[in-house]
């Protein structure tokens, strides 16, 4: 790696020019960090999942290399992610100078981002951070935006932190994003989208919209690729817990983004009997995030299920996604249909937000799986498969890391 080489070349030169012992050097200044800006810590398991990748990767590329995560909520992030990489920092710096301005929470994004960019640029603006800005003026060697659907335009508040690729090209920073999804963006976020994004060195989306509303521009379609999800980066590798014991069934419903939630649960339950799964089955739930996706548990027990077992978010931190192949799925979140998808799984999604969602599972859909649609007024479909290229999540993981090159050389270049 670059500082190991170099400090390596300080000590030999230190030993032929002045007989001195290679201990007698003086220590060669600490590596710059890489700055990653993502969204794990709510938690919501396809955000952890995202960030705890890449951590992964960059701790087996770069062992020594200190990494810090921004974030929203960078305390449960650090305990979530603790055993990720070995030197990281979590930190809410962006997340505070897009929140804590004086304009309204998701105002307009001119006002939010101009306030971002200022301070920025200058930590007199907002001096409650000004630690956080120095690091990034001084301590910083790239800045990578992971993948993830945190920001949108209408949540103008998280959107604004794009805002540091402009600053970081004006520092000579390096700048990507990858697998990024931004749908629904129209109007003046989009705008501003298209002008932070012509500033990145690269910038990698994971659904079809995104990448043409992107590319409208320019200067944005210059940077701008289509790729897969960000999970994908060391291929699922360890991103599953074991297969025994896990039910045959499996749904992952959430409460969030629904107008009606008791309609919701009576598809899934019409879904169930479609497919002929008794009420005494083995079905697992599966929460993404605490709370939100729970309910479902309730309305089926309430409506005599026996056989059900819960998957707390926990669990799914601590050891792993729960699917395997021969599975049967149904999933409203987008991260399950990806991970059981590519374990084999047959499944069927149902969209809760057509602008949202709907995106979301196109671009599984776009990735390899098969899955079917159930709509909530339309007759329930069989299951679809999962993905059935054997070599495409590797291809995903390879076509991952190349995108990232620029700022992550694999060490042999670097020492070349």
């Amino acid at each position: 790696m670059r500082h190991a080489l170099w400090d390596a070349l300080r000590r030999k030169a230190g030993s032929a020019e002045t007989g001195k012992p290679d201990d007698a050097m003086p220590p060669a200044d600490p590596p710059k960090a890489f700055y990653l800006v993502g969204e794990p810590g709510y938690p919501n398991f396809g955000d952890e999942l995202i960030a705890g990748e890449w951590l992964k990767f960059l701790a087996a590329r770069y062992p020594d290399v200190p990494v810090v995560l921004d974030c929203a909520r960078p305390g449960p992030a650090a305990v979530i992610l603790r055993d990720k990489h070995p030197h990281v920092t979590f930190t809410d710096t962006l997340r505070r100078l897009a929140t804590e301005n004086p304009f309204p929470y998701d105002g307009p994004i001119d006002d939010i981002s101009g306030f971002v960019s200022a301070a920025l640029h200058d930590d007199g603006v907002a001096p409650n951070y000004a630690c956080g800005i120095r690091l990034l003026h001084r301590g910083v060697q790239a800045v990578h935006m992971i993948g993830g659907g945190y920001m949108r335009g209408d949540w103008t508040s998280n959107l604004s932190r794009l805002s540091i690729g402009p600053w970081a090209r004006e520092q000579g920073i390096p700048a990507v994003g990858t697998g990024i999804g931004l749908m629904p963006i129209s109007g003046e976020s989009l705008r501003y989208a298209q002008r932070c994004v012509a500033a990145f060195q690269s910038f990698t989306v994971r659904d079809v919209a995104t990448y043409n509303a992107l590319r409208a521009d320019d200067n944005a379609a210059a940077v701008t690729g289509l790729a897969p999800d960000d999970c994908f980066v060391n291929g699922l590798e360890g991103c599953y817990m074991p297969a025994e014991g896990l039910p045959d069934t499996m749904l992952c419903i959430q409460s969030d983004f629904v107008s009606d939630q008791s309609a919701l649960y009576a598809r899934v339950e019409q879904a169930l009997e479609h497919w002929d799964i008794e009420k005494d089955s083995s079905i697992g739930i599966v929460e993404c995030n605490p709370r939100i996706d729970a309910p479902i548990f309730q309305y089926l027990q309430n409506h005599g299920y026996t056989g059900l077992r819960f998957f707390p978010t926990v669990e799914l931190l601590e050891r792993g996604f729960p699917a395997r192949a021969g599975q049967r799925w149904i999933s409203t979140r987008y991260h399950p249909h990806i991970l059981a998808a590519a374990a084999g799984c047959a499944g069927s999604y149902i969209s809760v937000s057509p602008d949202y969602y709907d995106v979301k599972h196109e671009a599984v859909l776009r990735m390899g799986s098969h899955w079917t649609r159930i709509a909530m007024n339309a007759e329930i479909p069989a299951a679809g498969g999962g993905f059935t290229d054997p070599g495409i999540v590797q291809r995903y993981r390879d076509d991952i890391r190349r995108s990232v090159d620029g700022i992550y050389p694999v060490p042999d270049r670097v020492a070349s």
